[in-house]
């Protein structure tokens, strides 16, 4: 049992590790302060008369705590830093594109996500992309290959995130943004946006549908014909 969603990336393990392990040292923290503040509650509470005492902090036996809390805090800091470095040199570093990746662009827009498509030539930008915009509509990739893709807004800022995957990256109007992932597993996973973007905001979800290469190639080539009819009768 599990209290996240189904984790079907390649690198949403180490996000869910990192999860936990900030976790465990914010909980330290928490139970060390409610501890300080409440022991000095209970243990004074019962004796009456003793005359109340202002402490400036100054003395050696005062300071040497909160030096204590300080030093704990910045090992714990460190460690942190140090365990999540790799994850976060690998998810920022996008992979350069390779044959068996894809490579696709995502337009946030109120109130729905875009997909583009890159057409037979198999470049992103040209004029022979498809683009898929309608409501609730599914970004189709294929399990085990990396996604690389480019994600901007045409109006305010929007928020890409893939819980399954461990993915949350803004969009923002005016810049293109490069990010990643790998999906291991086949399903349809939700696409939401997490960036208040508007009345409808609630109602900006879409899919991503991973399939086997062999349901991608049919999905891409069954694509590109449509396409090819669509621009023949223009």
């Amino acid at each position: 049992m599990t209290i996240f969603p189904e984790n079907v990336s390649t690198y949403g393990q180490e996000i869910d590790n990192l999860f936990w392990l900030i976790l465990v040292f914010a909980a330290i923290a928490f139970f060390i302060s409610l501890f300080v503040l409440l022991y000095p509650l209970i243990k004074y509470s019962s004796k009456n008369g003793k005359r109340a005492e202002y402490i400036t902090g100054e003395k050696r036996k005062h300071y040497k705590w909160i030096t204590y809390a300080l030093v704990a805090l910045l090992l714990s800091d460190f460690v942190i830093l140090y365990v999540e470095h790799d994850t976060w040199g690998n998810i920022e570093s996008v992979p350069a594109i390779s044959k068996n990746d894809v490579h696709v662009g995502i337009i946030a827009r109120q109130w729905n996500w875009i997909f583009v498509y890159p057409g037979p030539d198999g470049v992103l930008g040209t004029r022979d992309d498809v683009v898929i915009d309608s409501m609730n509509s599914s970004l189709h990739v294929p399990i085990n290959a990396n996604v690389i893709f480019e994600l901007r807004s045409t109006d305010v800022i929007h928020s890409f995130f893939l819980a399954n995957a461990r993915l949350k990256q803004d969009a923002l109007p005016g810049r293109t943004v490069m990010r990643w992932f790998n999906i291991t597993k086949p399903g349809k996973y939700d696409i939401s946006c997490t960036q208040i973007c508007g009345i409808l905001h609630s109602k900006m979800r879409n899919y991503v549908l991973a399939e086997t290469p062999e349901q991608y190639k049919h999905f891409t080539d069954s694509l590109y014909n449509a396409n090819k009819v669509v621009t023949s009768s223009k």
